[in-house]
């Protein structure tokens, strides 16, 4: 007889406000991981959260998957391409942080995975809207620990002071590119942070 397959976790949409509480939490007491406005995102896993980070080999090849992480071994498993690749190195910071994200929400989800194959075997048992709510909120808070709330906001007002028109129209895409250089994030990173802190509505910015 085979085993029993254990059903698929609950996954909890967190709101966005919840969110940004999470990650402020997660970069407090780190002050060695900001250099700048930049976050030591590497520095941040290892020594605040005490989780190591690994190569492995042909990740993305064999299973088309850049990371995963096995929260009960507190381990991030990343493409050994994508670490050493100096042209990816945004995307690599951002998988990183996705990771990082997971170990914060998604522990009681994960639990259980301890290899790639347990973890798209769970991700298969979703539906899609389950698959997405997990991957988005992921993705948000990934935003939130790579730019921090408590200096993105001062840091777009000051340019969108600057970085104006002859209408004094705020130019959105130099704005954001601004914030990618700062932050070391790639543009899309960059404005879907802008457009999650309500930036379309504050400042009436183009954040489509």
């Amino acid at each position: 007889m085979g085993a029993t397959r254990r059903p698929a976790p609950t996954v909890k949409d967190f709101r966005l406000f919840e969110l940004e509480r999470i990650a402020a939490a997660a970069l407090a007491g780190a002050p060695q991981c900001l250099k700048g406005l930049r976050v030591d995102i590497e520095r941040l896993i290892l020594e605040k959260h005490q989780l190591r980070i690994e190569a492995f080999h042909d990740l993305k090849r064999r299973w088309d998957t850049y990371a995963f992480i096995d929260t009960t071994a507190k381990v991030v498993f990343v493409d050994a391409e994508l670490m050493d690749s100096d042209r990816l190195e945004k995307k690599y910071r951002f998988t990183l942080a996705e990771e990082l994200a997971h170990f914060l929400i998604h522990q009681p989800v994960f639990s259980h995975c301890r290899t790639v194959e347990d973890r798209l075997a769970l991700e298969k048992q979703f539906d899609d809207l389950t698959r997405d709510r997990l991957e988005s909120n992921a993705r948000a808070l990934a935003s939130a620990l790579l730019i921090p709330k408590a200096t993105i906001e001062l840091r777009v007002e000051e340019l969108a002071r600057k970085l104006v028109d002859e209408q004094r129209h705020i130019l959105v895409e130099e704005l954001i590119a601004v914030i990618g250089r700062d932050y070391d994030v790639n543009f899309n990173a960059a404005k879907h942070r802008l457009r999650n802190l309500g930036y379309r509505r504050r400042l009436d910015l183009d954040l489509q």
